[in-house]
């Protein structure tokens, strides 16, 4: 294959996305949920195929856009040796389909120098409702390399999850519909390579999607990036989430799965590469099968220790609620009189800092909570909770901060918890000041902050990943606890020192 003519050709079809999306406005490529893969990105997603058995290759591009993901696909199966290439791609977005024929031409014309065939189908319609699986000519395909669209759904009244009900139940995302109605169209053996928001991995808004993805193949490569804002062609400014590419085979099962890691840019092929047993990247021992994501060799290592441990946060006996007060729909009930009569402390974010939360009513963002005649749906019991904010910064540097709140900080009987925060206590009991103490701790070190980005690639801490993480016993929180609370000193630099040695945790940086 003529390297020089392959290089010049796909540089026009670079130019040509280009040109698309300077004529497409950043706000109505949000409404369609379109984010554009760059080159680099296509080559590699494409590079991870195996070659087929298949005499003709059959491409499914499901959001094809300008074609760059089809272009890069089909000229690597056409670099391993299959001259017999047909694709059928579907698009919704109408102005987009003069450049994607282009696109396909021009891969066409590559192929004919090269003694092969190339065909393609276009299909202008919305790739999810339209079901090609549910077609009585329908044919199965080898491969598909997708960039699916990105938006929220309801499940109760979009036909986006009419559509894919005999798939899955849930309440995700566009882009998880894609990629089930994807591999349902998939052969036994099809591989299957998608680049999309790391959020399917846990929450339980995508527990059945990844029940079915699982269990319709095997996940067998993860490739994460150390940069979320180089991912996308000329969308800097609208990626917010973290994006991964993962590779998956129909029908298969992995005893390992490979997890890599690169920023995204020419080096992506030299990117940091380890292998991890199946069991320990997919969690199996509960209903919600996480998938776990070490980003290096010592995250890995803390992901291995915590699995030791014999019980998870809810086996151990705490529950985690998230906060009732949910500021915008109770506006009439918060006042910034702090000091007035027949009100409560309102706990907001900025009220959590590792170890101790301090509502004193002076800061600038402190507020109060009128006690209307029905606050019982939005404060709870005032007493001793460990306090866990649910947001963090993309940049900040920790996950989990926690702190407690104690049940004689304030003199009322009832206390409101805003919804951005999360508040743990007991089951069935009343959470004691060592306990609490413990728990708020345990929670504030780098080992269980580490161990929760394995878990999660969110952001938000939410009570679904906390209650089954694997979690340290009852005892060894009490043992934590009683000796913060007897050095009265709460700073984060004794954190580690004290929570390793009770934990057995090894530190292998």
């Amino acid at each position: 294959m003529n390297r020089q003519a392959l290089i010049e050709q796909k540089d026009d079809i670079i130019i040509l996305q280009s040109a698309f999306l300077r004529s497409k406005s950043l706000e109505s490529r949000k409404i369609l949920g379109q984010f554009f893969t760059g080159s680099v990105v296509s080559d590699y997603m494409a590079s991870l195929i195996a070659k087929p058995k298949s005499k003709i290759i059959r491409i499914l591009d499901a959001g094809a856009g300008t074609g760059i993901l089809t272009a890069s696909t089909a000229l690597y199966c056409l670099s391993m040796g299959c001259k017999t290439v047909h694709a059928v791609l579907y698009e919704l977005d109408s102005e987009a389909v003069a450049s994607l024929n282009q696109t396909l031409n021009d891969i066409q014309r590559l192929f004919c120098e090269q003694l092969g065939t190339f065909t393609y189908e276009i299909c202008c319609e919305d790739f999810v409702i339209a079901r090609p699986d549910k077609e009585k000519t329908f044919q199965p395909f080898d491969i598909s390399v997708i960039n699916p669209p990105y938006f929220k759904y309801s499940a109760k009244d979009s036909p986006y999850a009419k559509a894919v009900a005999d798939l899955y139940h849930g309440d995700p995302n566009i882009y998880a519909s894609f990629i089930a109605v994807v591999m349902a169209c998939m052969k036994a053996g099809g591989q299957m390579v998608t680049i999309t928001p790391r959020s399917f991995t846990n929450g339980l808004y995508f527990k059945g999607f990844r029940e079915y993805l699982l269990t319709e193949s095997a996940l067998s490569l993860i490739h994460i990036f150390k940069h979320r804002d180089k991912v996308f062609n000329n969308d800097n400014s609208a990626v917010l989430q973290e994006n991964i590419i993962c590779y998956f085979v129909k029908g298969n099962t992995a005893d390992t799965i490979t997890v890599r890691s690169s920023n995204c840019d020419v080096n992506i092929n030299n990117a940091d590469e380890k292998q991890y047993p199946a069991h320990l990247i997919i969690d199996s021992s509960n209903d919600q099968r996480i998938i776990r994501i070490p980003e290096s060799a010592y995250a890995a290592s803390i992901l291995k220790q915590a699995e030791t441990f014999k019980t998870t946060f809810e086996g151990a006996g705490y529950f985690i609620s998230t906060g009732r007060v949910v500021e915008h729909r109770t506006r009439q009930y918060i006042t910034e009189d702090t000091s007035a009569e027949n009100t409560v402390p309102l706990y907001r974010p900025h009220n959590v800092t590792p170890l101790t939360a301090t509502w004193i009513g002076n800061h600038k963002k402190d507020v109060a909570f009128k006690l209307n005649q029905d606050h019982d749906k939005h404060t709870v019991k005032n007493g001793t909770y460990v306090l866990l904010k649910r947001f963090s910064s993309k940049d900040e540097k920790r996950r989990l901060v926690a702190s407690v709140h104690l049940a004689n900080m304030h003199c009322c009987k009832s206390i409101a918890f805003g919804n951005k925060i999360n508040y743990i206590g007991v089951l069935g009991s009343e959470l004691s000041t060592i306990e609490a103490f413990g728990l708020a701790t345990v929670l504030n070190s780098s080992f269980m902050d580490k161990y929760f980005r394995c878990i999660s690639g969110n952001t938000q801490v939410n009570a679904t990943e906390t209650r089954v993480m694997k979690f340290p016993s009852r005892d060894q929180i009490k043992e934590i606890g009683d000796q913060v609370h007897k050095l009265k000193l709460f700073e984060t630099a004794i954190i580690d020192s004290i929570v390793n040695p009770v934990l057995g945790v090894v530190d292998s940086m």
